[in-house]
């Protein structure tokens, strides 16, 4: 029987990673870096201190904590402004909010959590918010998940997770969890290690998610 449902929060229910993208993006190539598709994809999922380090790194240059707080506070400031909900999403959580415990587990700091929520209108929804600051090891390590279901008194095979990226994904079948992933920052065919692959939560309801503990 599923009890609880996670969601993680860039690019699954905030279009934000774009936004993350797009600031990281028009920094490197001020200083004359330019991204290829696969560093653009390191910074999906992974803490955005590690995604920049080894852009860095691999074109012979330092990293610095300056730089790296230099390029959040662009984001933070371009998220206050830009950010948009996932379609459909504020749909989905009414439809599941009351029949599920719906918990937040994101790799983003609580403040971006913050102003996301302020924004988007998602306080409502979510019975509990985890961030970078509430855990030691982020996705892909399952603790983030692992420590949702504790809270929410549930067993992990009791638990559906909704994610975007493949450290996500990875997180979450860590954690024992059955996983939708959503089509956004990544294709469906780099998100096959989910249970189920949607292109937009029109397509999910509550029998749905009940139909994975079978």
């Amino acid at each position: 029987m599923i009890k609880a449902v996670f969601f993680d929060m860039d690019g699954t229910i905030a279009d934000s990673e774009k936004i993350a993208w797009k600031v990281t993006r028009a920094y490197m190539e001020k200083h004359g870096i330019v991204l290829s598709l696969n560093e653009e994809k390191l910074l999906y999922g992974l803490v955005w201190k590690e995604s920049i380090k080894k852009i860095l790194e691999s074109r012979g240059l330092k990293y610095s904590q300056s730089i790296k707080n230099t390029i959040k506070e662009r984001y933070v400031r371009n998220l206050r402004k830009e950010v948009t909900a996932m379609p459909y999403i504020h749909d989905l959580l009414r439809m599941l909010k009351g029949h599920f415990k719906i918990g937040l587990a994101t790799n983003s700091r609580l403040r971006e959590v913050n102003i996301i929520f302020d924004r988007l209108g998602f306080h409502e929804f979510f019975d509990i918010k985890l961030a970078r600051n509430h855990i030691k090891n982020v996705k892909p390590h399952p603790e983030i998940y692992l420590k949702g279901a504790e809270i929410f008194k549930v067993k992990p095979y009791e638990c559906v997770v909704f994610e975007d990226s493949i450290v996500g994904i990875t997180a979450a079948k860590s954690a024992g969890m059955k996983c939708i992933a959503i089509v956004n920052t990544y294709p469906a065919q780099d998100l096959k290690a989910a249970d189920v692959i949607i292109n937009d939560y029109r397509e999910m309801d509550i029998e749905k998610i009940k139909d994975l503990a079978k």
